[in-house]
């Protein structure tokens, strides 16, 4: 009896996975979901969570992608596919950002629209609630942010409770990895191509740090 009972659990669980990928739209099953996850979970530290974002939002970031050079070869983009985009410091790669250029020239802009339209729509998870003194010190900066030295609070443009806006990304639930990579990129000015270069910069690295794990907890 117990044998019979773990094959009807694995029969069910496979039949909720068959319902969820034939319930996705195809562009998402097979260029997305391998990384974003089927409903924008993604479960890598590393990759955004896209489950919640605005479509204006999204729609402006894959038209970055669209916008920059392509990869040279299908071989190039399919051995990125098979390496993955993740760094031994947990940064996303220059291998990362051609798997999306890649993508990005790959779909017609239909299938885009249809795949921003369905993560937009999914419904996000809670964080992962902790507690403790960085936590603290991430919620201080994000609702004062630290007036001597021009850093403006964090929810005046992504909302009280970090739910974002059409146009401004969501960051409550996302991986705190993947946001402390983020703010370091606009510290650096790796990034520059939004307000956040100019606000991120004079953050200290333990303020970035502790951010990244408040927003992760929300």
């Amino acid at each position: 009896m117990h044998t019979l009972n773990r094959i009807l659990l694995a029969g069910v669980f496979l039949l909720a996975a068959g319902a969820n990928a034939q319930t996705a739209p195809a562009v998402v099953t097979r260029y997305c979901s391998g990384c974003h996850g089927l409903t924008g979970m993604s479960q890598s530290p590393y990759v955004p969570r896209l489950a919640g974002m605005g479509v204006s939002y999204l729609a402006g970031k894959f038209a970055s992608y669209q916008a920059a050079t392509p990869p040279t070869s299908d071989e190039v983009f399919e051995i990125i596919l098979r390496l993955g985009a993740v760094s031994s410091d947990g940064g996303i790669t220059p291998a990362g950002k051609s798997e999306m250029v890649g993508v990005a020239h790959r779909v017609s802009d239909k299938d885009a629209k249809i795949a921003i339209e369905w993560y937009a729509s999914r419904q996000p998870a809670p964080g992962k609630a902790q507690k403790g003194k960085a936590i603290e010190e991430g919620e201080r900066l994000y609702a004062n942010g630290v007036e001597s030295k021009g850093v403006q609070p964090c929810q005046s443009c992504h909302g009280t409770a970090a739910e974002g806006t059409d146009t401004v990304p969501r960051l409550a639930g996302q991986h705190a990895a993947y946001v402390f990579r983020q703010l370091a990129l606009f510290r650096s000015g790796a990034r520059r191509e939004s307000p956040m270069a100019e606000i991120a910069r004079n953050l200290e690295t333990d303020e970035a740090r502790a951010l990244s794990h408040y927003l992760q907890s929300r």
